[in-house]
C-alpha cells in the first residue's frame, strides 16, 4: 500500500493464492446472494372533518287556555215598604244620585322564563375496523439450462 493512497475495499491480489504476480485467476464464486423485498402493511389514522352541526333555537307557538274568575259589581235595588209612624229621611229629588260600578278585566301578559337547560357534548366513539390490502413480494425463480456440449 502506498502512503497517502487508499486502496479500494475488498480482496487484494497480494492476498490471493498465487500472489499478485499475474498467476492464475480466482475460481468463479459458487454462491450468489440475492436480496428479496416484500411489502408490509401499516395503517395510520387521519382525522378529517365529516359533518358540521349547527345548534339553533326556534320559537314554537301553542294555544293555551287558562280559566280565570273575574268579578264585577252589579247594582241591586232593594225596595222596602215604609212602616207608618217611622221617621223617614226625605230624599232630595233635585240632584240625581250617581253610583260608579266597577268590573275586573283580564290583562294578558306573557313573560319569557327559562324552562330547560340543554347541554351539547361531543363523544368519541372507538371501534375496531378491519382493513384488507394486497401485499406483493419478490421471489426467486431458478431456471436450469443444460450445459452446452463441448466443441
Amino acid at each position: 500500500m502506498t502512503p497517502g493512497v487508499v486502496d479500494p475495499p475488498g480482496p487484494h491480489l497480494a492476498d490471493e493464492p498465487g500472489g499478485g504476480d499475474g498467476g492464475s485467476a480466482a475460481p468463479p464464486p459458487t454462491t450468489v446472494d440475492v436480496v428479496l423485498s416484500g411489502e408490509r402493511a401499516r395503517a395510520t389514522r387521519v382525522t378529517l372533518p365529516v359533518e358540521r352541526v349547527r345548534l339553533r333555537k326556534v320559537v314554537v307557538s301553542r294555544e293555551e287556555t287558562v280559566t280565570v274568575t273575574v268579578r264585577r259589581e252589579e247594582l241591586r235595588v232593594v225596595r222596602e215598604d215604609v212602616v207608618p209612624g217611622e221617621a223617614v229621611h226625605p230624599g232630595s229629588t233635585a240632584t240625581p244620585f250617581e253610583i260608579v260600578l266597577c268590573e275586573e278585566r283580564l290583562v294578558v301578559d306573557r313573560t319569557v322564563v327559562p324552562v330547560e337547560r340543554v347541554h351539547v357534548t361531543v363523544d368519541e366513539v372507538v371501534e375496531d375496523v378491519d382493513v384488507s390490502t394486497t401485499l406483493r413480494h419478490e421471489r426467486v425463480d431458478v431456471t436450469r439450462e443444460p450445459a452446452a456440449p463441448p466443441l
